[in-house]
């Protein structure tokens, strides 16, 4: 197969144009389906990498064969889809999350890949390939190499900041899910010691109602001074897991445009996106975020 090598230059322009198309892509999507302006990138950045990737091999690999219509968009359908594929396997295998599921899609394959979506992108590729490739290329052409190059380094470089604080982000999601998991699993142990407590007392007290009198009102006032001191500790252990549970649950749906977790956005960016290892909580997390949005709204309406 004849392939199209671009130089480095070019190659790297073009990665960071589609890389871009594709996220205004995501981005309109994402309000025509839910009427809300969403960052749908993986990146903090208005960048789609594997927008990027997909063109950048389909343009390497298919650009030679734009005259034949039907190569061109099996051809591209193959290609793009493939690369969600391994795109979503590599995500889910490095991250034990899933970002995308077309699972409830007719003819998907482990919830990564779909007909239809695969369909959409070979029409995709085929439109972008054979009418938007060459106004991009003209552009790209058309900068002076100097400024080209400035520009790419600077690009590059917040490219590769904004990657690494992303992945930052997605590993210190990782490490505070299981952190509320941990304090869940104490907040209902807890309670389970704190129910035998107020339960066990209830025995002993019932126990002792064939006793004297007096031996019995003895008994009980020590048994409520002993339930009342570990009913007193359990509830503070309660009350200080809880707060710990509240404000770390507030850090990562915090709502500010800066937060210190970056989790809001990426709930946000990927609202189907589920951790293998703590089902559920990211559920939780996003109805909590949803709740604040609600209420901020309101309070400015």
């Amino acid at each position: 197969m004849q392939l199209h090598l671009f130089p480095i230059y070019q190659l790297l322009w073009l990665f960071f144009i589609y890389a871009f198309l594709g996220w205004c892509t995501e981005v309109a999507y994402a309000a025509l389906d839910t009427g809300k302006l969403v960052n749908r990138g993986f990146l903090n950045g208005p960048l789609c990498p594997i927008y990027g990737c997909g063109m950048a091999a389909v343009l390497t690999l298919l650009l030679p064969l734009q005259d034949n219509l039907l190569i061109l968009f099996a051809g591209g359908m193959l290609l793009t889809t493939l690369i969600e594929l391994v795109g979503g396997w590599a995500l889910k295998t490095l991250f034990h999350t899933t970002w995308w599921d077309y699972s409830d899609k007719p003819f998907n394959l482990g919830g990564y890949i779909c007909l239809e979506f695969s369909i959409l992108w070979g029409i995709g590729a085929t439109i972008m390939v054979r009418v938007v490739h060459p106004v991009v290329m003209k552009l790209v052409l058309a900068i002076p190499h100097k400024i080209g190059l400035a520009m790419l380094g600077s690009m590059t470089a917040l490219f590769v900041v904004d990657l690494l604080a992303t992945l930052r982000v997605v590993a210190g999601l990782e490490h505070d899910l299981s952190e509320l998991d941990r304090i869940a699993e104490a907040l209902r142990k807890g309670s389970d010691r704190l129910t035998e407590k107020v339960g066990g007392a209830a025995l002993q007290a019932d126990e002792k109602l064939d006793e004297s009198k007096e031996t019995l009102e003895a008994g009980k006032l020590a048994l409520e001074i002993q339930v009342d001191t570990a009913k007193d500790e359990l509830l503070q252990r309660q009350a200080e897991l809880q707060a710990r549970y509240d404000m770390l649950r507030a850090e990562l749906t915090d709502t500010r445009l800066f937060s210190t977790r970056g989790a809001r956005r990426l709930l946000r960016a990927f609202p189907r996106m589920e951790n293998l290892r703590h089902t559920g909580r990211l559920s939780e997390l996003r109805e909590k975020l949803e709740k604040l949005e609600l209420g901020g709204r309101n309070k400015a309406a």
